[in-house]
């Protein structure tokens, strides 16, 4: 009996064995079936959509040379002529270089006068130019107006006697434009002068403002979120580097507030900057750490040249 037992258990073992073979031999042959099924069908699509692609669109090829402009001119003029067989990459319409509108510079009416170092600002269609050196032995006391709309420049009227010739900060509301400090006189000319002062562009008439605490040389300046920002500039020998920051409620040309006030020095100082309030952001960018300095003992304080070099963009965010 136990015998017969044992005998029974074998066969079923075996059969269980062999059973578990053939399943695993079906389940194989069945995968390897539809991966090379799949990869047929891939490969199929692959072609259709391929072709159909080229026949819709322009198919956009990348040869590997590495943006060098003229290798894929020469590339693309060799594949016409000769029919060479390359290998292509398919990319996708979305990602292909489109037609970007080509910039044109015209040029347009002259300058009444050569210029260097004069400062600018522009409102609506009128583009007014100030001051500025004729040479390094003469400035201009005057402000010049271009017309875009005529292509003209159609005005000009003389500056305030103490306002700076040069090396001047300005920034503008839309109508009152706020000249601050500078330099006055030819050449090198130190201290530079504190007084600040204001355009109505709608009247021609000049207002004084109350002066900067310290004088400075082509500070960067912006109105922004109803102050008036000065940021930098050149301190009162030309070439060391400022780091103050002041500003001043404004209003319609005027000061609501009879002194200016300290804000957050700027982490690189020095004159020239470019300067534009975006947002919660006021962006302070480039210009120099370091400038010409007089000659020491001239009268006429000739420049020197010292070592100048340049920065890179700052930014100031509201907390």
């Amino acid at each position: 009996m136990a015998r017969n037992h044992i005998h029974s258990s074998k066969q079923i073992s075996t059969k269980s064995t062999v059973l578990l073979l053939f399943a695993s031999v079906v389940g194989g042959g069945a995968l390897i079936f539809y991966y090379l099924w799949a990869s047929s069908s891939s490969a199929v699509y692959t072609s259709v959509h391929y072709n159909w692609i080229r026949e819709k669109n322009d198919l956009v090829t990348l040869p590997n040379f590495s943006n060098e402009t003229n290798k894929i001119a020469e590339f693309k003029n060799e594949k016409h002529k000769n029919k060479i067989p390359v290998p292509e990459r398919l990319l996708s319409g979305s990602f292909a270089d489109l037609d970007a509108p080509e910039t044109k510079w015209e040029e347009m009416a002259p300058a009444p006068v050569p210029r260097l170092d004069g400062a600018s600002i522009q409102i609506n269609h009128l583009f007014y130019v100030f001051s500025g050196y004729r040479t390094l032995d003469h400035v201009h006391s005057h402000v010049d107006v271009y017309n875009f709309r005529s292509n003209k420049w159609e005005e000009s009227f003389s500056t305030p006697k103490e306002m700076g010739n040069s090396h001047l900060g300005m920034a503008s509301d839309g109508r009152y434009i706020y000249i601050v400090s500078g330099q006055r006189g030819p050449q090198c000319r130190t201290p530079p002068v504190s007084q600040t002062f204001v355009l109505d562009t709608q009247t021609r008439s000049w207002e004084s403002f109350p002066p900067l605490p310290q004088p400075r040389y082509a500070p960067a300046t912006q109105v922004w979120r109803g102050r008036l920002h000065v940021m930098g500039g050149g301190k009162e020998n030309r070439h060391t580097p400022s780091t103050d920051h002041w500003s001043i409620a404004v209003k319609n040309g005027k000061a609501l507030e009879k002194t200016w006030r300290n804000e957050v020095p700027i982490p690189r100082g020095g004159p020239h900057r470019a300067c534009v309030g975006v947002g919660d952001g006021l962006y302070v960018i480039g210009g120099q750490e370091g400038d010409f300095m007089p000659k020491p003992g001239s009268p006429i304080f000739k420049c020197s040249r010292r070592h100048e070099v340049g920065s890179l963009c700052r930014c100031l965010h509201v907390g």
